[in-house]
């Protein structure tokens, strides 16, 4: 289906206002359409910093985990980290297990094989029990396992879910449950990876284990010369202060606005001062010095710069002061930097992997980790690395989506994710190299039983759709590579350009994978059809989901019901959304950073795409062993050429060979590294030929 061309609406008057950024104009429009229109967020979005993190305490049910963790030490329980099988839950893993037993030794993990289905599975609990497992965390799932939360219950066993899924009406009666999309949540960032949850949890841990932490921390705000006060501590969480005196300060850490407004306080000063810990890093403190102490460079910005720098301003009074202090503190606990340095690489990783939105806290989790992917000190990674021949490589996004994930996937996929949480976790070099070499040997044949799988599924899929009408695609298969659903589903929903499911068929139930198209929400599909389904969870845009045999004919005509009901077909329309238009004469290597900075791209962060009307191409060439892709070289101005490639682009043209005419292009600029010398090139995504000299 030919793509309609749309080019981005951006703010003219946003772009005036950005203006004396001395940004080029091009580069603002990109900014404006991202929602990046104040000078604070651009300097925000293009050096993220650890300092940004918002603190973990403030995500609901952390507290309570922290605290029921503390017991298990306490009482020296044996605890289990539940994980998943895709590389958000095999970095989720490896995260909450290196964590824990850094303080506990009663500490395993385990992840369920394909066939286990998703999210927590009885036989699983049953083992837990028979282990003397007191306590299970999971990692990246369990939000929608009810009645196995309450089985585990029967058995002895509390559980705590750390999952980032869309949570069901009914939630799990756990001791805690920490899920940013939980809808009564106040986390500031809804949409972190399964990954990034696991570290918010272990970042909690290690505050909660340091001393400094241990007193509670009293917040002042003076900002309308009113006192008003905030109580907080770790594993007791926020109470506002109504009576403040000698009593209600004792052992408590006062920080204020500025040196300034504190002078207001008047007689309660001296009290407030006789209140301080002996701990000298805690000492009454007032907020501008610590800023100034901890971040240097940025000692001169203003209160409201700083608020505005952490991204607090939507937090009232003493909360927003606390949490600026929490975030000095953070920044001067050596755990809290180790688990950082420690986490950062895998971090990364599961993030990029699961596809997240690329902005916010994943967005530092991204750009910062991706300059240290590459030179980790996982001695997996590092023979993962050496087996595909990248040596000193500055690894990008696009490396971790198209080679380590597949890779790390594969484990889960054909055998067991144990293989690759091994591989992350050893310290043993030839064991790595082992562990490597099975990796990739699993991707190998994960590419094979993908391909064949694919080729099957799709002869299925016409037969069973009626592919001009049918807004959600459904597939069942009697197959049984249940492994490369996912990849599947993938591929046909771009071939289809709508939401496909397929289910295929394993010991008497379905399993499946969902996979939407542009913004349709499969998770509501799925609501509107879970009396037939046994059970599901997931994202806005992929899910999982068990169903019994027999159920597939209810099924799809529910799903038919909810989709004319819900999905125009123009929400089907492909489409290309074309940030600015960009004669190819503007592009050269300066231009190349400027796009380069906006790195690493995905989810809502996409790489900027480009319009050039009537470009003078020299040639453009079929290549590829199918000659199905195209190869571009274009003329400029100053008479330099550049080139382009445009992957499965081939039947855009009847002739092996075109040169000397005109066409009007959609694209990426990318760089080409040939022979270690950087150029800009054109990623070509759409063409359209004008005519010929």
């Amino acid at each position: 289906m030919e793509k309609v061309w749309k080019v981005r609406e951006f703010d003219a008057a946003q772009l005036e206002k950005l203006r004396s950024t001395g940004f080029p104009e091009i580069l603002l429009k990109i900014l404006i359409n991202r929602g990046i229109c104040d000078v604070a967020s651009i300097e925000r979005y293009f050096t993220p910093r650890s300092r940004y993190l918002f603190s973990p305490f403030v995500i609901d049910g952390v507290c309570t985990a922290v605290d029921r963790i503390f017991k298990a030490v306490e009482n020296e329980e044996s605890v289990r980290i539940y994980g998943d099988r895709d590389v958000d839950g095999i970095t989720s893993t490896v995260i909450m297990t290196e964590t824990m037993r850094s303080f506990h030794k009663l500490v395993d993990y385990t992840v369920p094989v394909i066939e286990d289905g998703y999210g927590l599975n009885p036989d699983y609990i049953d083992v837990a029990a028979r282990d003397g497992i007191k306590l299970i965390v999971t990692v990246d799932c369990g939000i929608s396992n009810l009645n196995e939360v309450e089985y585990a219950r029967s058995k002895g066993i509390d559980v705590i879910i750390t999952d980032h899924h869309e949570p069901p009406s009914e939630l799990p009666e756990a001791i805690a449950i920490v899920d940013p999309k939980l809808h009564d949540s106040c986390c500031p960032q809804k949409n972190i990876a399964g990954v990034g949850v696991a570290f918010k949890l272990a970042m909690a841990l290690e505050m909660a284990r340091c001393n400094r932490l241990s007193k509670p921390l009293v917040a002042f705000d003076l900002s309308d010369h009113d006192i008003a006060a905030v109580r907080f501590a770790p594993r007791e969480g926020f109470q506002p202060l109504r009576n403040i005196d000698r009593t209600s300060l004792a052992g408590c850490v006062p920080v204020f606005y500025s040196e300034e407004e504190c002078r207001t306080i008047g007689e309660l000063m001296p009290e407030i001062l006789s209140c301080a810990s002996s701990d000298p890093a805690l000492k009454p403190v007032f907020v501008d010095k610590v800023i100034a102490a901890c971040i240097p460079d940025e000692a001169t910005l203003s209160k409201a710069e700083i608020k505005k720098s952490l991204n607090l301003e939507e937090i009232e009074g003493g909360r927003a002061l606390l949490l600026i202090y929490l975030k000095c503190i953070e920044a001067k606990l050596p755990a809290v930097k180790a688990l950082w340095h420690r986490c950062l690489d895998i971090l990364t990783i599961g993030t990029i992997a699961d596809m997240v939105p690329l902005h916010g806290e994943n967005r530092t989790f991204a750009q910062m980790g991706l300059k240290f992917v590459g030179k980790s000190r996982r001695m997996g990674l590092n023979s993962l690395f050496n087996a595909l021949g990248w040596k000193n490589r500055q690894v990008t996004e696009r490396d971790i989506s198209f080679s380590i994930a597949p890779i790390l996937n594969s484990s889960g996929r054909l055998r067991t994710a144990e293989l690759a949480i091994e591989l992350l976790s050893t310290s043993f070099a030839p064991k790595a190299d082992e562990l490597a070499k099975q990796l990739f040997e699993l991707n190998n044949e994960r590419k094979r039983l993908g391909e064949d799988c694919y080729n099957t599924v799709k002869g299925y899929l016409i037969e069973q759709n009626d592919l001009e009408n049918d807004r959600i695609l459904l597939v069942v298969a009697p197959i049984k590579n249940q492994g490369v659903t996912g990849i599947v589903a993938t591929r046909l929903m771009l071939d289809y350009c709508r939401p496909v499911i397929v289910l295929l068929e394993d010991q008497g139930k379905y399993l499946g994978s969902a996979r939407s198209f542009k913004d349709i929400n499969i998770i509501e599909a799925l609501n509107h059809c879970s009396q037939h389904l046994e059970k599901y969870g997931g994202h806005i845009g992929a899910a999982g989901l068990t169903m019994p045999v027999g159920n597939e004919h209810s099924f799809r005509a529910c799903l038919r019901e909810y989709a004319n009901a819900n999905i125009l077909q123009s929400d089907l329309q492909p489409e290309w959304l074309i940030d600015s238009e960009l004669p190819i004469d503007m592009i050269d290597e300066q231009f190349l950073k400027d796009i380069l900075n906006f790195a690493p791209f995905g989810i809502d962060n996409p790489a900027p795409v480009f319009m050039a009307e009537a470009a003078v191409f020299q040639e453009i060439r079929k290549v590829g062993e199918g000659k199905n892709h195209l190869r571009f070289k274009f003329r400029r101005q100053n008479g330099r050429s550049i080139f382009g490639i445009g992957f499965n682009l081939g039947d855009i043209m009847a002739p092996d060979v075109l040169r000397d005419g005109t066409c009007d292009l959609v694209f990426h600029v990318e760089p080409n590294d040939y022979n270690g010398v950087r150029s800009a090139q054109l990623m070509v995504l759409d063409c359209r030929i004008r005519g010929f000299k």
